[in-house]
């Protein structure tokens, strides 16, 4: 297992655009990927899982990876909510 917390630095929060673009990339890898937002979690390979998350600004995401490519796709997952800019 792995895991790592990244906050989200986007004034608009995650949407539905980077959300389904964090579902698109998170189906390329073979571990199971969670997203935890206040308690609740939820799929990153399902854009109507992600979407039930209150992914805002200045939330913390703890996102963990279960499977063989766990670490590069826990680190993959980061760099792309990292990245979300809208």
């Amino acid at each position: 297992m792995a895991e790592t917390t990244v906050t989200i630095a986007s004034p608009g929060g995650v949407r539905v655009r980077p959300a389904s673009r964090i579902a698109q990339e998170a189906k390329g890898y073979a571990s199971d990927i969670l997203f935890q937002v206040d308690g609740k979690e939820a799929s990153a390979k399902s854009l109507f899982s992600l979407q039930t998350l209150e992914m805002s600004h200045g939330k913390e995401i703890l996102i963990v990876a279960t499977g063989d490519d766990e670490q590069t796709a826990v680190e993959a997952m980061a760099k792309l909510v990292e990245s979300v800019v809208l």
